[in-house]
């Protein structure tokens, strides 16, 4: 029996899917990559840094009809998720001090945040969803990535 995949879904992904605009170049790939993995049995966890991310880029959308649009899809797809209707679920966890002291040392990437700024490799926000794939994969046996278009984030957006 094969294991399941997980895919943590990044904000360079989810804005894709969103259609916010001068983020949404590759929308049409990411859709149809989006419907192959759900075709293939991959689920989806959308974590708390996407959600965060994204609506700071829905917010700064310049063109006010345009940021309207872009926020009204945003809430819909929260709604869907919050009950049950997204392709998506919801990663629910706590801010513990376990999450602070896995984002702290920088999840399994073997760099601590303060390295990872120091190197300008990860943000705090992508540092959370790595810790929080970390912590997931920790309390299953599916296989957990990131799905992700950031090259910098790809480097450990498997698990090794």
């Amino acid at each position: 029996m094969a294991r399941q995949v997980v895919d943590f879904l990044d904000t360079s992904v989810f804005v894709e899917i969103l259609d916010v605009p001068f983020m949404n170049d590759h929308r049409a790939e990411i859709v149809a990559e989006m419907q192959d993995r759900l075709s293939q049995g991959v689920r989806f966890v959308l974590p708390t840094a996407t959600i965060v991310e994204t609506g700071n880029h829905v917010f700064q959308v310049k063109a006010g009809t345009a940021r309207g649009r872009c926020a009204q899809i945003f809430q819909r797809m929260l709604e869907k998720t919050a009950s049950g209707e997204a392709p998506w679920v919801l990663h629910e966890r706590q801010w513990s001090g376990e999450f602070l002291a896995a984002l702290s040392a920088g999840g399994r990437t073997g760099m601590s945040l303060a390295e990872h700024a120091v190197r300008q490799q990860l943000g705090t926000g992508d540092l959370s969803i790595v810790a929080e794939r970390d912590l997931y994969a920790s309390r299953t046996q599916a296989t957990v990535r990131i799905w992700t278009r950031e090259a910098t984030m790809d480097t450990w957006a498997t698990l090794g």
